[in-house]
């Protein structure tokens, strides 16, 4: 069983998995990790039974003051 992490661009495409693994700490940390590197897109994690914990979208490059 395991936690996913996934990403969606922003013309509504399909979920694709960027992350698997058994650990929900190292998956958390995958997740925030890919809110921070892109600045465009949706990404959520998921937990082994494929339940959304957390969703969010990456912030744009420049308003990150």
């Amino acid at each position: 069983m395991n936690f996913k992490v996934q990403r969606a661009g922003l013309q509504g495409d399909k979920w694709q998995t960027v992350c698997t693994n058994p650990n929900q700490d190292y998956a958390e940390e995958i997740y925030q990790k890919q809110l921070v590197m892109y600045s465009i897109g949706r990404f959520r994690l998921l937990d082994p039974d494929d339940k959304v914990i957390k969703e969010g979208k990456a912030a744009p490059l420049f308003s990150r003051n």
